[in-house]
């Protein structure tokens, strides 16, 4: 009888502690070539974003911890959310992260998203590879761009690089495609779907409709109360209808 009681006591404590776990998100990381500055973290809500907290960075190393203290908060830690690490507007970092995960980054103070390393959580891993991803095409399109102005008056020279450009557009949509496809229930599938650069999308809602409407029946059935989910529903079910009266 004693041991059972000691089992009983001893399961209610790991439940109390995975209880706990869920109710905590940990984001923390080490920055190389930072300075002691301030680093901030937001919530991208679906019409905002929501600075949650600022720490200093001391020797390099940064620490948020997010605590649910009341439902909604709650409500929000049960599924995947956007938050964005910030040294300045136009330097920062945005990651996925839901109840119970512990996030470590190591990145560059000097460009934050260009080359980090992140572990920890599931959805922040696959946006760091949709981030390297980005960055291993931008590259070589800003170097193509470079050689596109220095021939503006050659037009052989230009329909090269248009071509090679566009050879880059469609290898980079692919690996989007197949990850998507890889990932059909995870947050980080929406991001691939609207990543884009210099304000150009890689997909179409329009031309990729069947993609989009697949990947959000999917995610509602993992993560029907979540925001981002609800709201692309909405959006979804309104392309839908537009899509089907132009037809008829």
């Amino acid at each position: 009888m004693k041991r059972l009681f000691v089992l009983l006591i001893a399961a209610v404590a790991i439940l109390s502690s995975c209880q706990k776990k869920q109710n905590e998100i940990i984001i923390e990381g080490t920055l190389k070539n930072a300075t002691d500055e301030m680093i901030r973290l937001a919530l991208i809500d679906i019409d905002d974003a929501y600075v949650l907290d600022s720490v200093k960075i001391q020797d390099g190393h940064f620490k948020f911890v997010l605590k649910a203290e009341s439902e909604a908060d709650k409500a929000r830690f049960s599924s995947p959310m956007l938050y964005q690490i910030m040294l300045s507007y136009d330097n920062t970092l945005t990651t996925l992260a839901q109840g119970g995960d512990h996030i470590t980054i190591d990145a560059d103070a000097k460009d934050l998203v260009s080359n980090y390393h992140v572990s920890g959580g599931e959805e922040a891993v696959l946006m760091g590879q949709l981030d390297s991803a980005l960055t291993a095409f931008v590259k070589p399109t800003e170097k193509l761009y470079e050689t596109y102005q220095m021939n503006l008056e050659n037009d052989s020279a230009r329909a090269e690089i248009e071509k090679q450009y566009m050879i880059m557009l469609d290898k980079h949509k692919a690996y989007l495609t197949k990850f998507i496809q890889e990932h059909p229930n995870n947050m980080a599938s929406y991001i691939a779907f609207y990543q884009n650069y210099n304000r150009r999308s890689f997909f179409s809602e329009e031309e990729d409709f069947a993609i989009l409407k697949k990947l959000t029946d999917s995610l509602k059935e993992k993560y029907p109360n979540n925001p981002y989910i609800k709201n692309m529903l909405q959006h979804v079910e309104v392309l839908d209808m537009v899509q089907k009266t132009e037809n008829e």
